[in-house]
């Protein structure tokens, strides 16, 4: 089987209504505070870009920003997958051998020339989750996640936005909105 190695595509994006649950009867929404991708109890800039491409989102879908009575809560979960074990750098090999009446035996050192084996590190760790949370009852109505694409420390907003849109994509407009 032949492997194409630029032929990846792109993470699938889930998304889920709870049972019984239908997000487009409701009008307003605003975030948790923190979000959950936030640390510390403190707000930060990928916070911050969440919430707007999230709100121009739920705005293009006609919601409603209330953030003193929504009827829906948004939160945003950032998800860190474990770090795959690093394979040692060097390794120690011991052979015995056998042929024409005697035995010979030998030591072998192996020092790897060049980068690191990167197996299992085509994402990054981890991917991003939307909750959206009927404020009243307290419980989740819908939600999707989408794995984040790696893309190195220049990409991460590109890959950040893109994340929220796909995941975001699956979010159905309000009853009364037609799209």
């Amino acid at each position: 089987m032949l492997v194409l190695p630029g032929c990846a595509t792109a993470p699938v994006a889930t998304a889920e209504a709870a049972p019984g649950a239908d997000v487009r009867q409701y009008a307003t929404f605003a975030f948790f505070e923190p979000l959950a991708l936030e640390r510390g109890g403190y707000g930060t800039a990928v916070g911050e870009r969440a919430r707007a491409v999230i709100r121009r989102e739920m705005e293009s879908r006609g919601y409603r920003l209330d953030p003193d009575n929504p009827a829906l809560r948004i939160n945003v979960l950032a998800a860190v997958a474990e770090q795959p074990r690093s394979r040692p750098q060097v390794s120690l090999g011991l052979g015995l051998g056998f042929g024409g009446g005697s035995t010979r035996g030998g030591l072998g050192v192996d020092l790897p020339i060049g980068a690191a084996e990167r197996s299992g590190m085509r994402r990054l760790p981890g991917g991003i989750a939307i909750d959206v949370v009927d404020d009243h009852a307290r419980r989740v109505v819908w939600t999707g996640g989408v794995d984040l694409e790696r893309t190195g420390r220049s990409g991460e907003q590109a890959a950040l936005e893109t994340a929220l849109l796909r995941v975001m994509a699956g979010l159905p407009p309000r009853r009364d909105v037609e799209r």
